[in-house]
């Protein structure tokens, strides 16, 4: 889900880091990025900036188990239950950090990326291509919604994908899909967001989905005939991060470490707004047993970003709390402490956009609706590979950028220095929602959403593959599946999606698996419209 959100004058930071814990039971054109002399920032916070905090403790029931029975048709939803759906996905909270750095010209930091169509290079190759499932959903959207937010991944040929408002498993490579029941499966209040990631070391497929009062999170043998039906959950709710009783999470990442699962959240309480993060032993979860949890929560920053590839230490980052548009925040929290560091860098500045405040990723005329116009700038991607640390989001057009584009921001692991900075742009429309993810060799894949037009040209919003060296900016997606039509509107305003997903291939870890769509059959409201979602597996 999103959030509405002001940017008023700057809080006071605090570089004290609450830590606790609590024990439970239960072939492309490759463009070298600008010079590391020339975009460095400069450090506002001390690189000795860990702190040791005190330790709480906690007891509760081990997870609970549950089965799912696939089907090979998904849930229609009544229009009770549609409503119920739409209203959870609401989004009106308000969202007060940092200060907004004036608007300026842009830098126009590397050349822009192809037009769509004809002959163009391209970073990456599309090995299979599955829509889930086409026969299900073309003629109308009785189980999907238009705001897709897609997750996926696999172990080999078992491939799991989740959505708003449907979780789908394949296990046969993509060539058939069934269904599990979101809305049922875990208890009542089924909202959207949900995570999915499979973790090899203990062959469990691993699930978040957002609840209106919780989150649940499950994991389930990703083996086999029957794998992704097994599940065991636990209901979280705030206070597993430390937060008072009712308050509000929203908008949830993963990733998994060595020995750890991450869940981050964004809060909303009646005195408190921020980031908060969760650290799960991974191996008592996948036997369903008891354990023992670390939890961080933060009121000056907002989205905390996970880091894919990290290891035995957490990386993750967020570029809202401080100076929105020239500042950037990267933590480090390794597996083995109780607490963890953080560097404030100067970033080359771009143009940080918060809703509907003026970002356009329309077609000249207007017929390609401005369907980033419910999207913000918060980060979206991430990875680390060949000892680099690289975050991505969304940013404003400018005096250098036609449209909406997605700046690249990248940080030496060793010191965590800021490196450089690159953008995904096109002068033909926007780039938006990156995901990303390294894989084996030394490259970044990633998934991104693409869309607009100038002159009589018209792209509705589509996705893409893209793949790029560590320290260096592609100029070849592949753009594999456009758009037919425009997305619905939330509030009045066009709503794309809040993000794409894409992972490291396990089973081949040169390759990705990612999950991206669009609208089909015209656009929404109109007869045989309906959101398409896709997997992918690329190299």
């Amino acid at each position: 889900m999103h959030t509405d959100h002001r940017t008023p004058p700057v809080r006071r930071r605090s570089r004290w880091l609450a830590v606790t814990v609590a024990t439970l039971t239960a072939g492309a054109v490759v463009l070298t990025a600008p010079s590391a002399q020339a975009l460095r920032g400069t450090s506002t916070a001390s690189a000795t900036a860990t702190v040791t905090a005190g330790a709480t403790s906690a007891r509760a029931p081990a997870g609970q188990a549950v089965r799912a029975a696939p089907s090979s048709t998904p849930r229609a939803f009544t229009a009770a239950e549609l409503a119920l759906l739409n209203q959870r996905m609401a989004d009106n909270h308000a969202m007060d950090k940092g200060r907004m750095l004036p608007a300026g010209a842009g830098l126009r930091l590397n050349a822009p990326l192809p037009e769509p169509g004809g002959i163009q290079p391209m970073s990456t190759t599309i090995n299979r291509n599955s829509t889930i499932p086409n026969s299900a959903i073309k003629g109308g959207t009785s189980f999907l919604s238009s705001t897709q937010e897609p997750s996926t991944d696999a172990n080999g040929g078992n491939i799991f994908q989740t959505g708003n408002w449907y979780a789908t498993r394949s296990t046969n490579n993509g060539a058939t899909w069934n269904y599990l029941d979101p809305f049922t499966l875990f208890g009542s209040g089924f909202c959207c967001d949900q995570v999915a990631q499979y973790d090899a070391a203990t062959g469990r497929q691993f699930w978040v989905l957002q609840f209106s009062d919780h989150l649940v999170l499950a994991n389930a043998s990703a083996s086999g005939s029957g794998a992704f039906t097994n599940w065991c959950y636990w209901n979280i709710d705030a206070t597993w991060y430390g937060l008072p009783a009712g308050t509000t999470l929203d908008y949830n990442d993963m990733t998994i470490g060595d020995s750890n699962v991450y869940i981050s959240s964004n809060y909303f309480g009646s005195s408190s707004t921020g980031a908060a993060l969760l650290r799960l032993p991974k191996a008592p979860m996948s036997t369903c047993s008891g354990f023992t949890y670390y939890r961080i929560n933060r009121s000056d920053n907002f989205t905390f970003k996970l880091v894919p590839g990290s290891t035995s230490t957490l990386y993750f980052g967020s570029n809202w709390g401080q100076t929105n548009g020239s500042s950037f925040r990267l933590f480090a929290w390794p597996e083995s402490s109780g607490s963890y560091s953080y560097w404030d860098r100067t970033v080359t500045s771009y143009g940080f956009y918060t809703r509907n405040s003026g970002q356009n990723c329309a077609s000249a005329d207007g017929v390609v609706s401005n369907w980033c116009q419910f999207a913000d700038s918060r980060v979206l991607g991430a990875y680390l590979s060949s000892g680099t640390i690289a975050f991505s989001f969304n940013a404003k057009q400018d005096g250098s950028h036609p449209f909406p584009y997605t700046r690249i921001v990248r940080f030496r692991e060793s010191d965590k220095a800021y490196l450089s900075s690159s953008d995904m742009w096109g002068s033909w429309g926007a780039l938006q929602f990156l995901s990303l993810a390294p894989n084996s060799t030394g490259l970044a894949g990633g998934v991104v959403a693409w869309g607009g037009g100038t002159g009589t040209t018209h792209y509705y919003p589509g996705s893409a593959t893209y793949s790029t060296p560590a320290n260096s900016l592609a100029l070849g997606p592949n753009y594999f599946l456009g758009g037919a039509g425009n997305p619905c509107t939330s509030g009045g305003i066009p709503r794309w999606g809040d993000y794409l997903t894409v992972r490291t291939y396990k089973a081949d870890t040169r390759q990705w698996i990612g999950a991206g769509y669009a609208m089909h059959g015209g656009s929404c409201g109109s007869t045989g419209a309906y959101p398409e979602p896709h997997n992918v597996q690329f190299s």
